[in-house]
């Protein structure tokens, strides 16, 4: 968190049969993340996210077999200008893929709908995982999203009625999910 932060925080814990009490995903976006994966691990991190494009081509095998001996899940990130082709050749070892439609830290950069093309595509490479779209991604986007193959959404908020938007997300999670 930044100092003087003002913004309202949310998390919603998904009990049940098929879920842990909470999962921790820590997303890295520095330069050499290998760095970092002991550390996490310690603190308790389930899924250790890097950005493809920070990291050493060279060195990528060998950062995902460290993540994975340390007994976390391994995402990558990709960002809005990065290729879905740059993660085919290590796709079968990733649990999950992160996509950026927008910019996060940045209330200015608006969703990019086309960056669900990508969802699309890597869901086509590999059916069984998470795929996770950020970026001022609201209710509007949402449904979208979750059609084109995304299984996780993180949401910044921006607007003036969050328990609104909230609630409408949710509307959309039981809409896709059950039916409703």
């Amino acid at each position: 968190f930044r100092q003087g932060d003002s913004k309202q925080w949310y998390q919603r814990r998904v009990r049940g049969k098929h879920f842990p009490e909470r999962v921790i995903i820590c997303h890295m976006l520095v330069l050499n993340p290998e760095r970092f994966v002991e550390q996490f691990a310690e603190a308790g991190c389930d899924c250790f996210v890097f950005q493809i494009e920070k990291t050493d081509s060279s060195t990528v095998g060998e950062l995902i077999a460290k993540i994975k001996e340390s007994g976390m899940k391994v995402g990558v990130g990709l960002q809005q200008d990065q290729d879905v082709s740059s993660i085919k050749d290590i796709i079968s070892e990733l649990d999950m893929v992160h996509i950026s439609c927008g910019d996060p830290c940045d209330d200015e950069v608006p969703f990019n709908p086309d960056m669900l093309d990508k969802v699309a595509e890597v869901r086509k490479l590999k059916k069984k995982m998470l795929i996770e779209v950020e970026g001022n991604v609201t209710s509007a986007e949402m449904t979208d999203a979750v059609k084109k193959g995304a299984n996780l959404v993180v949401s910044g908020y921006k607007g003036t009625d969050p328990l609104t938007e909230f609630k409408d997300m949710r509307f959309i999670v039981n809409k896709l999910k059950y039916g409703l």
